[in-house]
């Protein structure tokens, strides 16, 4: 592995992404993981071919769109807090074989450290994006205070969560015309949360999950934090005013927004729910 790899444009923007999630009061304890996938610039430049081989895992669940696609995904009980001082140990990178079903570590992880205990989601979730979108990168998954708050306060529908949304502030919109993910309450980890976030990830970039977090996608660490920070805002909003607001947004000014920026909100939204 390059030795200018804790140098790499995407390695600093991923530790300033984890500190800045601490800063803000998203990531307390060991809560929240990323993955980032490498693009091939990135692999000629920083990536060594001649590394010694590794063990390899399996996944439980083979994901055919990452064959020999390179990740660098936080480590299991790390804080995020911690993750600039010794990101070798906070961080790795792992590269998934040719039939994109295991993975052999080849950076990082120092000090015995595994992969997130949510890798398995991740890369489930990374996988239905490039369907979606071949330039996504990152999926980020962390606990934004009021968003959590709103799924305790506010009915979990989907489609009335969007709405919601879209009515308590304009760049809601524009950030997100597709709406956003709920799922219910289900398990965190493995299992049956992934297969379920991945499915929902097939249509939005935004998954919640009710009492716990959100996990956002995007083609860089910029976009799926700016995601998560405009579903903060407007669920701040929500807290706030203790969802007993005198006015809000209507459908037909939401849809003046989405049609002054050549926005197509997702269907069935508006016009048919009662705030």
């Amino acid at each position: 592995m390059s030795d200018s790899i804790l140098q790499a444009p995407f390695m600093i923007e991923v530790i300033r992404a984890c500190s800045t999630i601490y800063q803000v009061g998203w990531g307390e304890n060991h809560a929240g993981n990323l993955s980032y996938r490498l693009t091939e610039k990135e692999k000629e430049t920083y990536i060594d071919r001649d590394w010694e081989p590794s063990t390899e895992y399996q996944l439980e669940n083979p994901c055919p769109q990452l064959c020999n696609e390179f990740f660098l995904v936080t480590a299991s009980g790390s804080p995020f807090k911690n993750v600039q001082y010794n990101p070798d140990i906070h961080l790795g990178i792992i590269q998934i074989n040719d039939k994109g079903s295991a993975y052999k570590v080849i950076w990082g992880f120092r000090e015995g450290r595994k992969p997130t205990s949510e890798l398995p989601t991740h890369l489930l979730c990374q996988n239905e994006r490039i369907k979606q979108d071949p330039e996504s990168r990152i999926i980020l998954h962390c606990h934004p205070t009021y968003t959590i708050a709103m799924t305790f306060i506010h009915q979990l529908d989907e489609s009335a969560f969007i709405k919601t949304m879209w009515s308590l502030n304009s760049e809601c919109i524009l950030v997100f015309p597709e709406g956003i993910g709920l799922l219910p309450w289900m398990v965190c980890g493995n299992g049956k949360i992934g297969s379920a976030t991945a499915k929902k990830m097939n249509e939005y970039r935004i998954v919640l999950w009710p009492h716990h977090g959100i996990l956002a996608a995007g083609k860089s660490v910029d976009l799926a934090l700016g995601l998560i920070e405009t579903v903060e805002k407007a669920a701040q909003v929500y807290v706030v005013t203790e969802g007993k607001v005198k006015q809000c947004m209507t459908d037909q000014q939401i849809e003046e927004l989405a049609k002054a920026f050549n926005l197509k909100p997702k269907t069935g939204i508006l016009n048919n729910l009662v705030y």
